[in-house]
């Protein structure tokens, strides 16, 4: 693993998820990674499904950039791949850190809060999305989940809603620090496109991104067509641009067909970067329908800020809170039927509404740039690798 730089400190950061796959969770550590490689020896600690392709299986250690990350057996576990316990502890102990950062809620970080603890080593928690309370096991493992973060030196969360959860269930509120991600469409360096301000334009379409998987079905395209498809009945009739794929594409075009409205869906597929940009600057409003706080932050909806493009979101998804303070957002109440179709039906049809929206962007992308924001995510962890590598470690 080689030995680290005098004096720069280690830190283990663990998730379930990292580079090459995209999402959100993955792309924030991937950034903040890179952020602490200035000062430390960051090494991550993810599973053998993020194994980039032609590697071998074999392989201890990848490097990308000045990051070495350890792809370790792992099985599914729900959503999720969960690392191999005794894969990770090993691993772990052999880096030899000097603070633990691990992706909650997730058991595969649990394992590395349990190793921070036992070995007398500081670790550090993002809480990034919330546990659904629908099931009984699901109520237990929160319970678990709340008494293990109680015991981290520092609780990342994106929103301020985050923050709150966590407290009304016992976390102490000086260990939350909230910050929330910028852009990570370009690889955080925005690519140019013609100046913003087509989405004006009253035949500009709706926008969906996100991957058309089983494992993002929570992102709930099928709502947003079924939504379309009702404001169809009385003459409303925007299009809609679907940016992504995955293997529930041919099951959302089937959806379309069946709901009458494929001829104003467009599925564009899979994009780059650039292209994806092109898109938040021409679409009316980016549209996030997931109707419930499994969408841990939505991301997506910080980018399309960059572009003049407003968002629709959910009240249930963190982004809103975030947005809504800025006049960029349009929230719609998931308990309420119909909210969603009246949101989009205001949106296709007020053009003073999709222009205050509009302007709220600007004020919100100013807010939300880079480099103060992974000053802000990355100190605690800076912080705590400083202090235990002038005193030393515990004994």
């Amino acid at each position: 693993m080689g030995s680290s730089g005098a004096g720069r400190g280690r830190v283990a950061i663990v998730s379930h998820g990292f580079f090459p796959t995209v999402g959100g969770s993955e792309r924030y550590h991937l950034f903040t990674a890179r952020a602490l490689a200035d000062a430390f020896d960051v090494e991550v600690f993810t599973s053998d499904r993020n194994l980039p392709p032609a590697t071998p299986a074999s392989s201890e250690r990848v490097a990308v950039g000045p990051i070495g990350v350890h792809y370790l057996p792992s099985r599914n576990l729900g959503a999720e791949r969960f690392i191999r316990p005794t894969a990770l502890w090993r691993a772990l102990r052999k880096f030899g850190p000097d603070v633990v950062w691990g992706n909650h809620p997730s058991p595969t970080a649990d394992v590395a809060g349990l190793f921070a603890l036992a070995t007398r080593r500081p670790w550090v928690a993002t809480y990034h999305a919330d546990v659904s309370t629908s099931r009984w096991s699901h109520r237990r493992y929160l319970g678990w989940e709340m008494w293990l973060l109680r015991r981290a030196r520092c609780v990342l969360v994106t929103s301020t809603r985050y923050r709150d959860i966590l407290v009304r269930r016992g976390i102490p509120e000086n260990r939350i620090v909230v910050v929330p991600p910028g852009p990570y469409i370009g690889d955080g360096v925005l690519p140019t496109v013609a100046p913003p301000g087509a989405g004006a334009r009253p035949e500009a379409p709706f926008l969906f991104v996100g991957a058309l998987d089983a494992a993002h079905a929570y992102k709930r395209l099928d709502l947003l067509l079924q939504t379309l498809a009702s404001l169809a009945q009385d003459g409303t009739t925007p299009v809609l641009e679907v940016v992504g794929d995955g293997d529930r594409r041919e099951e959302m075009e089937r959806l379309a067909g069946t709901l009458g409205i494929s001829d104003r869906v467009r599925f564009l597929g899979r994009l780059s970067d650039a292209e994806v940009a092109e898109r938040f600057a021409s679409a009316r409003a980016l549209i996030v329908p997931s109707p419930d706080s499994t969408e841990g932050f939505g991301s997506v909806a910080v980018e399309a800020m960059h572009y003049g493009c407003p968002v629709v979101v959910s009240s249930n998804v963190a982004v809103g809170d975030l947005l809504t303070g800025y006049g960029a957002a349009a929230v719609f109440d998931p308990a309420r039927p119909g909210s969603l179709r009246d949101t989009l039906r205001r949106l296709a049809t007020d053009a003073a509404w999709r222009a205050s929206l509009a302007e709220g962007t600007h004020a919100a992308a100013a807010s939300l740039q880079w480099p103060p924001l992974l000053a802000a995510m990355t100190a605690p962890v800076r912080a705590l690798a400083r202090s235990r590598r002038s005193t030393g470690p515990a004994r």
